[in-house]
């Protein structure tokens, strides 16, 4: 995912450093050194249930930012800071376009209609599996 390529490193440690008692929570397709720092991995459910149980009030959190905003909205009285991108006020931000598109209307005509057909090769499908489960295993 082409948002969570886009956070920057060494821009997250300097937002860390401004905010020492926060904790870092990230989504696991993340790059590595984002997961390296992180004090939690998981995914969207995942993050919410550590958020909310947590004893800490400020996190810094390394998302699409819609996701954000719905868990802003879910853990009232934490302090959520984005995970800064590379590059600030470009196409490098934390919002996703392909995200955007899907509406809940067109879930509707996809689960109704069972359409789309989307057909994919054994072994593409065997490939992309293993990085599924694994993100699964983290949550």
């Amino acid at each position: 995912c082409v948002v969570h390529e886009a956070f920057s490193l060494d821009k997250l440690i300097a937002l860390y450093q401004r905010h020492p008692t926060a904790r870092i929570v990230a989504h696991p397709e993340s790059e590595a050194p984002i997961l390296g720092v992180a004090h939690y991995i998981g995914s969207t459910s995942g993050m919410l249930k550590y958020i909310a149980g947590s004893g800490a009030k400020t996190f810094i959190v390394a998302t699409e930012a819609g996701i954000l905003h719905q868990l802003a909205a879910k853990t009232p009285g934490k302090t959520l800071i984005p995970a800064p991108a590379y590059q600030e006020n470009s196409c490098a931000c934390s919002e996703c376009a392909f995200m955007k598109l899907n509406t809940l209307h067109k879930v509707y005509l996809c689960l109704k209609n069972e359409a789309p057909k989307i057909e994919i090769p054994s072994k593409l499908r065997e490939e992309a599996l293993v990085p599924i489960n694994r993100m699964l295993e983290l949550s």
